[in-house]
């Protein structure tokens, strides 16, 4: 089954992470080494289905080691086995009341699946016993974003950054809170303005002043963003977050009044669609029941077509990307203003 962009970079670096915290006592083992060790060693190697077997073994001679069932629940993971990962987890923290990475780890599949409630409540029970576990305020954090709630997810990733300055995935959580709260502030800001200003379009009404003061959250999100990919993250998702933070710098430069050729949609100057294909709802996203809307900025170009995407609220589970793709699809005519084709900034919304 096709992984979220998110849900695969949280698997590759929360789970490398782990072995790393975990695993340095058994980094070598002697040539007779037990069940439970072996079974360390093939994870640490990456021979998840290995482990898997070796760990099993090792949970039936000793079925009161703690440290094995845990092992067991990561493998289990890599090997996409959460349920059973889940119950090994489960298993680890019966016998280990105060082991915080286990309830860090059942945060993370939850998380997967789409249970923010229950990965928050798994993640603040990390936290209490390790206040420093910058994984559980990621993992809330995200949680957090999902339900709308920004600020707080901003907070859990600022919280995390000061306990591990280079953490990447916080780096990242940053970024997209920041942009989260620019599409709220946006919200509230042309729901701020007088009567006369609200019977027009949020575009039109945002095209009254040079630059509103939401505009101000881009200059973090950049900052946020650029760190992140100093850290090297895997190519395909360099080559994405690039293009974000490009885009993010272009509408930096734009209200910085830098652009003059890029104008805001109004109400009377706007481009005619002609053809706009419905964003596709993977199966993925349909089995977690992931809902709501995908809202991008993007700019509807003289040549007819779209650029400048820029991902202002995304969604889990593929749906963000699947809204770009379809954005890219779109057809129209170019808006004109004096008589010549110009190009406008405006907003498309998908809603799953």
């Amino acid at each position: 089954m096709r992984r979220s962009r998110a849900a695969t970079i949280l698997l590759c670096w929360f789970f490398c992470l782990i072995v790393g915290l975990h695993s340095s006592a058994y980094a070598q083992q002697p040539p007779q080494a037990n069940d439970k060790e072996r079974g360390i060693e093939l994870y640490g190697k990456g021979d998840f289905s290995a482990a898997v077997e070796a760990l099993k073994e090792a949970v039936k001679k000793q079925g009161s080691d703690s440290d094995a069932w845990y092992y067991l629940g990561l493998s289990l993971v890599r090997a996409g086995k959460t349920g059973d990962a889940r119950k090994a987890f489960e298993k680890t923290i019966s016998l280990k009341p105060d082991f915080a990475p286990a309830f860090t780890a059942i945060a993370y599949i939850q998380l997967l699946g789409n249970d923010d409630k229950g990965a928050v409540k798994n993640a603040e029970k990390a936290l209490a016993l390790d206040p420093k576990n910058y994984e559980s305020l990621y993992i809330a954090g995200v949680a957090r974003l999902r339900e709308d709630a920004a600020e707080e997810a901003l907070a859990r990733a600022e919280e995390a950054l000061k306990i591990k300055p280079d953490y990447a995935m916080a780096l990242l959580l940053k970024t997209e809170a920041l942009m989260r709260m620019f599409a709220q502030e946006r919200v509230k800001w042309v729901g701020s303005l007088n009567k006369r200003e609200r019977n027009k379009s949020s575009s039109e009404a945002e095209g009254e002043v040079k630059r509103p003061p939401y505009y101000s959250l881009l200059k973090p999100a950049s900052e946020s963003l650029e760190a992140y990919l100093k850290l090297s993250p895997e190519r395909s998702e360099q080559t994405y977050w690039n293009e974000q933070l490009e885009t993010i710098r272009f509408y930096i430069r734009w209200a910085e009044g830098s652009d003059k050729s890029v104008v805001l949609m109004t109400r009377t100057l706007k481009p005619t669609i002609l053809y706009r294909e419905r964003a596709r709802y993977p199966e993925e996203a349909r089995a977690a029941g992931v809902q709501g809307t995908v809202v991008l900025k993007v700019v509807f170009d003289v040549d007819g077509t779209i650029k400048h995407i820029l991902v202002v609220k995304g969604l889990s589970h593929g749906l963000t990307e699947e809204a770009i793709a379809a954005t890219r699809k779109i057809r129209f005519t170019p808006a004109m203003g004096d008589g010549k084709p110009i190009s406008v900034i405006g907003y498309l919304e998908f809603t799953f």
